[in-house]
Order: C-alpha cells, then structure tokens, then sequence
C-alpha cells in the first residue's frame, strides 16, 4: 500500500511541477500539458512545444504495483500533416517517433530498456484549449540490461519488437 501511495505523490508532485514550469513560460503559447497511459510509457503526465505543426514532448510515466517499482521517461517528436480542425491550426493527424526508457524492479531483478517508438494518430478536439489524441505503432527495444538480486523461478520472454499504443489528455496553455 505504500508504494501505490507514493506513486500517487509522485504523480501529483510531477504535475504541480508542469503547471508551475509552464507559468514560467508564459510568452510559450504553443504549449501543452498532457496525461496518459500507453505503452511503453505507462500512466504518464508530460510537456509537449509546438512549433509549426512540429512539437517534442517529454513525459514522465509509472505503475501503482504492489511489491515492483516500474517507471518510464519518454522523449517524442510529432510531425502533424494531414486534415483540419475548426478548433486548431495544428492538422489532427500526426506520425510520432521517440525513446522511451523503462526501468523494472522487483524483489529478485531490475530490468532497464530503451525502445525505439514509431506511431501514427490523430487528435480529437473538444474545444480550442483541450483535446484527446490516440496514436498506435510499433517499439523496437534497442537496449535491455538485467541484474539479478535473487534466483528467479520464472519463466523471461523477451520480444524485440512489441506493439506500441497510447492514449493522452492535451491541455493547451
């Protein structure tokens, strides 16, 4: 229960520091704050720039799990090309591709990788300051490291290639 607490705080914690970082950016009008949950970022709260129908977003990503500590720190680049909005200059759809670090600890191991993202998507408008985007695609791991605290029993499967999705609240500033 302690660890699903402190996920809580931690998420809370990051997103008071977006929004007091963005008030320091106030001549930034091109800004957006997001919450989601995909893979392989997790339940994530980032910071997107846009520039043109160009914009690089961080997030920062986790799990309530019992007993594990899992978290995730993306980095993304979106290309928006195609359709209009009545709400937005921005197009709607978009082909996105970042890194994604992911770091796994349980009691008997601490797993890292770093994957290669590559989606396409579309956001959905709502109104002019607030949307939703849904994007799919593929991860490609490009690194994966184990450390093994103690004798594992189970089974390890590994795929380099995995299915990559996700879903996000945007917010512009």
């Amino acid at each position: 229960m302690k660890k699903r607490n402190n996920f809580f705080q931690n998420l809370l914690l990051c997103g008071i520091m977006l929004i007091c970082g963005t008030n320091l950016s106030s001549g930034q009008e091109k800004l957006n704050i997001t919450a989601g949950i995909g893979t392989p970022e997790l339940l994530n709260v980032g910071l997107r720039l846009q520039h043109n129908q160009t914009q690089f977003g961080l997030s920062i990503g986790s799990l309530p799990l019992d007993d594990e500590s899992i978290i995730s720190f993306s980095g993304d680049v979106y290309y928006h090309f195609a359709g209009s909005s009545i709400l937005s200059e921005r197009k709607p759809w978009y082909a996105r591709t970042g890194l994604t670090y992911l770091r796994h600890e349980t009691n008997t191991f601490i797993d890292k990788y770093v994957y290669l993202n590559i989606r396409m998507g579309r956001d959905f408008h709502i109104s002019e300051k607030f949307g939703v985007n849904m994007d799919v695609g593929i991860s490609f791991e490009l690194y994966n490291d184990r450390t093994q605290i103690e004798p594992s029993n189970g089974w390890r499967f590994d795929f380099p290639v995995l299915p990559s999705l996700g879903i996000a609240f945007f917010y512009r500033i």
